[in-house]
């Protein structure tokens, strides 16, 4: 069977696309493995006696966070961090989302940014091998870092009582569904590991990649059903397309950027510093999904005046379709829910760009199956 080696810097969503369509084995990259093995023994000097204190590393979190934890504390500590943040609600995202997003924090994780062990990162490539996913629920989300979901996603890495999982198309417990594949039921997340699978967007990037795929091949369809046009309908097919390929460098871009807090950079002498900047958000994802939402507005638009077919029936249902993506085009992505009592104050709302544009992604489907 064919593998994919990811190292952080070169996942496109074309590799995406192949990896899960042909069950493509990942594995981490020699040059990344090095990476990660050298960064993380900053962290472990940082748990010495008369360290530092470094937030995030030998620190609690919130009100915590100057406060100095033990390193024989974090591993016990880790597995509670997740459980007031996986404040997740309403029907389970598609399994193929929940999966994708292990593939892309795994991949950003290689970049050794975040420092978390190789150990960490074969473990989120075990699961997604197995063709496992876990079991997050859709609503939650208050933008910043898709906090919510990636904390349930945590708990099915590391194997916590209450975490759930996707696994031959049905829900189970997480151990469980480890057993049956083979996979060590539990993983103990240490230092760091939980902070670097919470912080980012990897959520909404994995909605945003997976809808992009399809929406691509419905363009495709599109083009083929309004191929005989005028003028006007060119030009405004050059400005859907210019913004497409914008959209898509967006996309491949933020697959490949690391996202956590704090980082850790090297040094001239071989040493790290964290850096913090609260690196969480992909906003820019957010704003280009908006403009992708419009776009399939006017598409649909623009497939209704082929219609062909007379019924009444089938009309009605297609303008309906039509109004339903309209409705879709009020941008989200620049609406905020500060967080942290205000400390967090411009909390974008990518997720819901990105699960908005899926919406309409899925509704463009049925659209043209209406016509074709």
């Amino acid at each position: 069977m064919d593998k994919y080696y990811i190292d952080g810097y070169n996942l496109t969503m074309s590799d995406v696309k192949n990896i899960i369509e042909n069950n493509v084995i990942v594995e981490i990259a020699d040059e990344a493995v090095e990476r990660c093995i050298k960064s993380r023994k900053q962290i472990n000097k940082w748990l010495e006696k008369d360290a530092p204190v470094v937030y995030g590393i030998n620190t609690g979190l919130g009100n915590l966070k100057d406060v100095v934890m033990p390193p024989e504390d974090h591993i016990k500590w880790n597995k509670t961090i997740p459980y007031p943040h996986a404040a997740g609600f309403g029907e389970y995202l598609s399994p193929i989302f929940t999966r994708t997003a292990l593939l892309l924090r795994a991949n950003i994780l290689c970049r050794a940014y975040s420092a978390v062990r190789v150990e960490l990162i074969n473990r989120m490539l075990d699961i997604f091998n197995a063709r496992i996913s876990p079991a997050i629920y859709g609503l939650g989300s208050t933008g910043l870092s898709d906090l919510p979901p990636l904390s349930q996603s945590v708990m099915a890495v590391a194997g916590l009582e209450d975490a759930k999982v996707f696994y031959n198309d049905e829900v189970m417990g997480a151990r469980e569904a480890y057993s049956k594949a083979g996979i060590n039921e539990t993983f103990d997340l240490e230092c760091k590991e939980v902070l670097a699978q919470m912080n980012g967007s990897t959520m909404t990037q994995s909605i945003a990649v997976i809808s992009f795929l399809k929406f691509e091949s419905l363009y495709k369809k599109y083009l083929c059903i309004v191929e005989k046009s005028n003028d006007m309908l060119n030009k405004r097919q050059e400005a859907y397309e210019e913004t497409i390929r914008f959209a898509k460098d967006i996309l491949n871009k933020e697959n490949n950027i690391s996202c956590d807090n704090p980082l850790l950079f090297e040094k001239e002498d071989g040493s790290y510093e964290a850096v913090m900047g609260c690196n969480c958000s992909n906003t820019q994802v957010g704003y280009v999904l908006d403009l992708l939402s419009i776009i399939i507005a006017e598409i649909s638009s623009d497939i209704i005046l082929k219609m062909k077919d007379t019924s009444i029936v089938k009309k009605n249902k297609a303008y309906y379709l039509n109004k339903e993506l309209k409705s879709l085009c009020m941008q989200v992505s620049a609406d905020s829910i500060p967080t942290k009592a205000g400390q967090e104050d411009h909390v974008e709302f990518s997720y819901t760009a990105a699960r908005k544009f899926e919406q309409g992604v899925n509704i463009l489907e049925s659209l043209q199956e209406i016509i074709l």
